[in-house]
């Protein structure tokens, strides 16, 4: 095949999908308007259904906000009943120096559980307090030996 045969060609095969593309065109759209007509005939009956689903959309939302709300709030008052580190060492360095003797960590435990002054997790006390006043210059608590802990003597 030339050149000029093979250009020919390619028009008659793009004339040919064109027009393809035109009659899908025209069947679509008449699909199209026979949607918008079926619509129109549910529309009347769905209208009600419509508005009420939206008007139930607006109470959940405004559910969902109050709920939101409430967590919030109920997050930012159990930040405030976190005890600080100051009062949870001193009231454990009173209770060494009380003692006169090296306690475990299961009898600092029970003692600060029963005299409800403050209220700690044994593992927080075992992990993290106690390893931290035992770092801490300031807190008079020592390591004696293993998972016991006394008063240290400040040095004049």
């Amino acid at each position: 095949m030339d050149n000029s045969s093979e250009k020919k060609h390619v028009y008659e095969q793009m004339k040919m999908i064109i027009e393809e593309r035109r009659e899908l065109t025209k069947q679509y759209y008449d699909l199209k308007e026979r949607l918008t007509l079926l619509d129109h005939s549910k529309s009347k009956i769905e209208s009600v259904k419509v508005e009420d689903f939206k008007n139930e959309k607006k109470t959940d939302n405004i559910k969902k906000e109050s709920e939101y709300q409430q967590y919030i709030l109920s997050k930012k008052t159990n930040q405030s009943k976190s005890i600080p580190y100051q009062i949870i060492g001193l009231s454990i360095a009173s209770i060494l120096k009380g003692a006169g003797r090296p306690l475990s960590n299961k009898e600092i435990y029970t003692i600060l559980r029963d005299s409800n002054e403050v209220e700690v997790n044994y593992k927080n006390l075992t992990m993290n307090i106690l390893p931290k006043m035992d770092k801490d210059s300031k807190m008079n608590v020592e390591r004696a030996y293993r998972g016991y802990w006394q008063y240290r003597l400040t040095k004049i």
